[in-house]
């Protein structure tokens, strides 16, 4: 008999169908995109939801914009999350200023993945969480500078393994390669890859999504044409 495992949906209507009811927890997955692909309203999406319906508590650690442009910006998509106590957002001023502060060191002193990490342990401590959202790695990677990469992003990931958490990390794919991360070490180190991308015609764009990997599932692989009506994401299957 295969194994079952317990799985945390994306609350997108009809994608979570086809992939067994979601993402296996404890997964590290990939949400990649170019520019103006939803990738941040579809993270928050399942945080959001997850509080609402099932309680799930969330973090959301967002580096490239603040706090406040953030839930400005998913409040006008219907996700206020004013007065839900499941969800956390943290933006890196936040975390800037808590480093500072136990530490003393400037922003060039500061080891940004250990103490990032770090600081995602303490807020796990302190707020509970079963779902993670990293907000972006292309942020991550403008605030270090690697030496080694590959072992240093395998040492990241491995770090982020030990939270025991389910983790949706957002990443930007470049515009002149098809590759979901920058170092193109990523994918293999993930657990998932949920990739989503617009196709033009005429004068439009349609975004649509893809569920390219995600280990312990069977999956479905099409491209779906994805909307986001009254609230909710869904994708649009014949």
């Amino acid at each position: 008999m295969a194994e079952e495992f317990k799985r945390l949906p994306l609350y997108i209507n009809g994608l979570d169908e086809k992939m067994e009811g979601g993402i296996p927890e404890k997964s590290i997955v990939l949400v990649c995109g170019r520019a103006g692909t939803m990738k941040s309203s579809v993270c928050f999406n399942a945080l959001y939801q997850g509080a609402i319906r099932d309680k799930r508590k969330g973090i959301y650690l967002t580096l490239e914009q603040s706090r406040e442009s953030l839930l400005r910006h998913m409040r006008r998509l219907g996700m206020d999350v004013e007065g839900i106590e499941e969800v956390v957002v943290i933006d890196l001023a936040k975390v800037r200023k808590d480093i500072v502060e136990k530490e003393g060191k400037s922003d060039r002193q500061i080891d940004w993945i250990h103490s990032i990490v770090t600081a995602l342990e303490s807020y796990k401590r302190m707020f509970g969480c079963d779902l993670l959202v990293l907000d972006s790695l292309a942020a991550l990677y403008a605030l270090t500078e690697f030496k080694n990469p590959r072992a240093e992003l395998f040492h990241f990931f491995e770090r982020l393994r030990d939270l025991d958490v389910t983790a949706l990390l957002i990443s930007e794919m470049p515009m002149d390669r098809e590759v979901f991360g920058l170092y193109g070490v990523e994918d293999f180190l993930a657990d998932g890859i949920i990739h989503l991308h617009t196709v033009r015609k005429e004068d439009t764009a349609n975004l649509y999504i893809n569920i390219n990997k995600l280990r312990a599932t069977n999956h479905d692989r099409g491209f779906y044409p994805l909307i986001f009506e009254n609230g909710q994401f869904e994708i649009v299957s014949q």
